[in-house]
């Protein structure tokens, strides 16, 4: 130790020393301060106004630091200030284990490092590794993009951008954001992963995707949810719920507007929202137009309505009719009651649904129909019809108006007079029972129908 002064209590094994002190320790420890008051028999340094340790390649620097000259601990409690090869690091208390390269921080914690910023109440920092230790609420804030992490528990390597996270932790990025009890990032490659309470946000696009693993890319802007997806698009007239094994969510490079997404359900869609339901093996939202695309043995319902095709392709809007394309195979049965089943079958069809109500729909060719026409209070028959294209007009689900664009071959038939086979279009199939029922039944299985059911259906 060297000083500009100093007093030396040989019977109290004591030192106090002033001015331009210097304490060497070792090869690589050397501490630095104004004033200075040494205990021999504890070993314990107290160093007090413009105070500097240097251990390596860090720097720590505090206006009152005591260090125990046995152990290599250091303590700071009225702010201090670390700098190594790559972060500063102020808190207003600290410990510094120098054998072990360790720091301690807790209180107005804040980590500067040239690609970001971390704010803490409690951490420590694994000098050699240059890894900071998460032990309470985390934020870091990327200083060249508008990225974000926030977790309760992990660690962050400031040497490979690489971090884990443990505990309610967040990753954002523009709007897009990532939660998971679990994360691990990268900030290079720009890949997230996330387990357990999944929950990806998109702030411009009004969706959530809820699950228990994802996947999502800040650069590529592509994310996936497994493991009981479930994907929710809120508006402030409804909200869709759908559920399927797989959900993605890809950008739309056709559309001009980058942050506008196609989200992609597979296999097992079941969806939910209060006027229109619908089930099918595979789905394609496109968010340029508000398009649905469903595949693969695909059933709409809306009201008492149910329609299935080959491919459904349902486009919604804000203030014109929602329109419904149903292309090859299609069919529409809107059920009177339990035994009555006005249906519709053609090549292709379109479907206008306006208020939550199927209004019309437009055959284009090969159309079929069969409906039960009433009076004001009964039956009076059942009318089948045929015709290449056909206009049919509803009211409150129940078939109103129809206009032939070609010559129709029609009959109306007496109920008395009416089978069985007569009441049926081939290819009919009426399926209540997969259909959801509200937003929990979308993770639902479908029931198969019981035999009794299913031959009260054929009667």
């Amino acid at each position: 130790m060297t000083c500009d002064s100093a007093y030396s209590y040989d019977s109290k094994n004591m030192v106090d020393a002033f001015g331009h002190v210097h304490i060497i320790q070792g090869d690589t420890l050397h501490l630095y301060g104004q004033y200075l008051n040494y205990n021999g028999d504890s070993k314990m340094a107290k160093v007090r106004r413009d105070v500097k340790l240097i251990n390596k390649t860090i720097t720590l620097t505090t206006d009152s630091l005591d260090f125990n000259m046995n152990t290599n601990i250091g303590y700071y409690n009225r702010g201090g200030k670390i700098v190594d090869t790559a972060n500063v690091l102020t808190s207003r208390i600290g410990r510094y284990y120098a054998n072990q390269d360790l720091f301690f921080f807790k209180d107005s914690v804040k980590v500067t490092n040239k690609d970001f910023v971390m704010h803490a109440d409690t951490l420590e920092y694994q000098s050699k590794l240059e890894r900071v230790i998460m032990v309470g609420p985390t934020t870091i804030v990327g200083t060249k993009e508008k990225g974000k992490l926030f977790s309760k528990s992990g660690w962050y390597d400031t040497q490979t951008n690489i971090s884990e996270l443990y505990k309610d932790s967040r990753l954002e990025h523009n709007d897009q954001i990532l939660e998971g009890d679990t994360l691990y990032y990268n900030k290079n490659t720009g890949d997230g992963k996330a387990f357990h309470k999944v929950k990806l946000t998109d702030l411009k696009n009004h969706t959530v995707i809820t699950g228990k693993r994802a996947i999502y890319n800040e650069i590529s802007n592509k994310a996936m949810v497994t493991d009981s997806a479930l994907f929710m698009q809120y508006s402030e007239k409804d909200t869709l719920f759908m559920h399927a094994d797989t959900l993605r969510s890809i950008p739309d490079t056709s559309n001009i507007k980058k942050d506008q997404k196609i989200f992609l359900a597979y296999p097992g869609v079941r969806f939910f929202r209060a006027d229109l339901q619908g089930k099918c093996d595979s789905l394609a939202y496109q968010m340029k137009d508000s398009t649905i695309e469903m595949y693969h043995d695909p059933v709409l319902w809306s009201q008492n309505n149910q329609m299935t095709a080959t491919v459904v392709k349902m486009t919604t809007h804000e203030k014109s009719p929602d329109i419904v394309r149903m292309e090859d195979n299609a069919f529409i049965i809107s059920e009177e009651d339990s035994a009555k089943f006005n249906q519709i079958s053609g090549k292709d069809m379109l479907g206008y649904i306006r208020d939550n109500n199927l209004y019309k729909v437009e055959v284009n060719g090969n159309g079929r129909s069969i409906y039960f026409a009433k009076d004001e209070n009964n039956y009076i028959g059942l009318n089948r019809v045929e015709s290449s294209n056909i206009n049919i007009y509803l009211k409150e689900g129940h078939i109103d108006n129809i206009t032939f664009i070609t010559r129709p071959d029609a009959k109306m038939l007496p109920l008395d007079d009416v089978n069985t086979d007569e009441t049926m279009l081939q290819g009919f199939k009426w399926r209540p029972e997969d259909r959801p029922k509200n937003r929990f039944d979308v993770f639902a299985k479908p029931k198969k129908l019981l035999p009794q059911k299913e031959k009260a259906q054929k009667q």
